[in-house]
């Protein structure tokens, strides 16, 4: 459950920004490290219970991934296994189209996921029976909110603050997108982009990934411990090995 923007920058860059949205009693996220997924290092925080990640990056490769495909569907445990782990899996593979062709989704629940790769910009979701990919403009921004949290109607609020954002925005930066997740809404917190519903679930953290050339930034802020971490991404760096079950 969470909100996502792409933001394309100059010289072909882009930052993809995720806000997690949790349920309070969800334990504490790890900060991003760098691990071996499929012989490449691969950065991404990591959630403790179902052992995936919501976002992360190769040196080629961004991904995340968002719950629920187009809307909100009855949840049927059990499932194969965490939707986080999709997103992990997806390195082991040489290609997406290896991925698409190859990957098995049965037994997972239904999600969306974001992928950008090579100045390319693309869409997967996976509805429980069926996955459907498209291709985006990569040089246009875009907002995407989990359909199991939020209703169309608020989906569709949510993209006009995303577009009078943009017009009215003073730059193009991590700072300033950012600060739209933070601040953005009209004043009912159980909507809004930093949204709270009770003290029970809410928006958890805040992780970007920028891109422009070679040069790879993650920023990650635990909204909960108020602790951040920035890592420019080196990738000679000695990574940690894993295995993704």
């Amino acid at each position: 459950m969470c909100t996502v923007t792409y933001l394309p920058t100059h010289r072909n860059g882009f930052i993809l920004t995720h806000s997690r949205d949790e349920k309070a009693i969800r334990e504490p996220a790890m900060s991003p490290q760098a691990v071996i997924i499929g012989g490449q290092e691969v950065y991404f925080p990591q959630d403790p219970q179902g052992k995936g990640s919501w976002i992360a990056t190769s040196a080629c490769t961004t991904l995340c991934l968002l719950n629920g495909a187009y809307t909100a569907h009855q949840p049927q445990p059990p499932y194969k296994h965490s939707r986080g782990l999709v997103l992990l899996h997806f390195f082991e593979y040489a290609s997406m189209h290896d991925f698409i062709i190859l990957y098995d989704f049965d037994g997972i629940e239904p999600f969306t996921m974001i992928m950008v790769e090579e100045e390319r910009l693309f869409e997967l979701r996976w509805n429980g029976k069926n996955l459907v990919v498209h291709e985006k403009d990569s040089h246009h921004a875009y907002i995407w909110s989990s359909a199991t949290l939020y209703s169309p109607e608020v989906i569709a609020k949510r993209a006009y603050w995303f577009r009078d954002w943009l017009r009215n925005r003073q730059s193009s930066s991590v700072e300033d997108i950012r600060r739209f997740h933070k601040t953005a809404g009209d004043g009912d917190e159980t909507n809004d982009i930093l949204m709270n519903r009770n003290n029970q679930l809410f928006t958890i953290s805040l992780t970007s990934v920028a891109r422009e050339g070679e040069k790879i930034e993650v920023f990650y802020e635990d909204l909960v411990t108020q602790t951040s971490t920035y890592q420019r991404i080196n990738h000679h760096d000695e990574p940690v090995e894993l295995e993704c079950g």
